[in-house]
């Protein structure tokens, strides 16, 4: 999978401070005369406008060619259709400002007082990044919201799935070097986590969803569609976790209701494990326990041996 690095996206400034910049530069600049110095205070912003606008442009990856997890993720996330109408709008303003220094620089060619064209200059260059402030502050946004898209390895994956509060991410951190933050309510795990464990013929990543509830798509929101596209895309096997005591909040045949639907929706092998076994003495299934450490062992027994069948497959 390719990578896909959204802490990579520079912060955004605003339309006013865009237009602070440019004139605080241009205020800098000197001239051997009244005339040439008001040319170069032109082109000074309009190099600043430019440059500015083109760097946040060119930072954005094309999102049609993204890899469809990382795409639909985005779009999940904060909609690939609202990125490039900003997008577009910064790319007009770019050009209307061009425009405007380029006129302006021509009027005082022929002869215009350069103090009354730098006015007017300064003025539309002004309405014009104000036009777009709108945008600037929703890509600044999109790309604070970006931050917790992870950047994934290409390495064989175990998927972590189940209802809310099952206990999904204790077992993540007992298992893989990533520490989730942890609490007992439900849909604490709002991100994608993503862990690593080492065995003996490689690396397995360990993939902490958030919580699922059992309904139809249209009905799920956004968190809950992050764990739909890990199970879809990311997933070479799953481990759905069930809370028999229901101390999660949902009833036992809900939960089987859920894996029920994930077996029937996803091609990856699924194990069924019971957490909180220290509550229960249910053992028709693996059970564990992240407080005693019950069946910690066997669960990461089992993912190694998933990955040496996966190598095996590879090679």
């Amino acid at each position: 999978m390719s990578h896909f690095e959204p802490r990579r996206l520079p912060t955004v400034l605003t339309g006013e401070e865009l237009i602070d910049k440019a004139f605080r530069r241009a205020s800098k600049v000197s001239g051997r005369n009244r005339k040439k110095k008001t040319m170069d205070k032109l082109v000074t912003v309009s190099n600043v406008i430019s440059d500015y606008m083109k760097r946040i442009i060119s930072s954005h990856p094309s999102y049609e060619n993204l890899p469809e997890f990382y795409r639909e993720l985005v779009d999940i996330t904060v909609s690939i259709r609202k990125i490039k109408k900003s997008l577009a709008a910064l790319n007009w303003a770019e050009t209307a400002v061009q425009k405007v220094v380029k006129k302006s620089l021509r009027d005082i060619k022929k002869g215009k007082d350069p103090d009354i064209v730098l006015k007017s200059a300064y003025g539309r260059i002004s309405s014009i990044i104000s036009q777009i402030d709108p945008e600037l502050k929703y890509l600044n946004e999109a790309k604070n919201m970006m931050k917790s898209i992870p950047t994934l390895a290409d390495e064989p994956s175990v998927v972590i799935a189940g209802y809310p509060n099952v206990g999904k991410s204790s077992l993540v951190a007992k298992i893989s070097t990533v520490k989730p933050e942890v609490a007992t309510y439900p849909f604490t795990t709002k991100e994608i986590y993503v862990g690593f464990r080492e065995v003996d013929s490689g690396r397995v990543q360990i993939i902490d969803t958030p919580g699922l509830l059992d309904r139809p798509f249209y009905r799920r929101n956004k968190i809950e569609k992050r764990a739909i596209l890990c199970l879809k895309y990311l997933a070479d096997f799953i481990i759905y976790i069930l809370d028999p005591t229901e101390t999660c909040g949902y009833s036992l045949d809900e939960q089987l209701s859920l894996l029920e639907e994930i077996e029937d929706g996803f091609d990856a092998e699924i194990i069924a494990v019971y957490s909180k076994s220290d509550m229960h003495t249910i053992r028709d299934r693996l059970a564990f326990s992240n407080l005693t450490g019950e069946g910690i062992e066997e669960i990461i027994q089992i993912i190694e041996e998933r990955f040496k069948s996966l190598k095996f497959k590879e090679t």
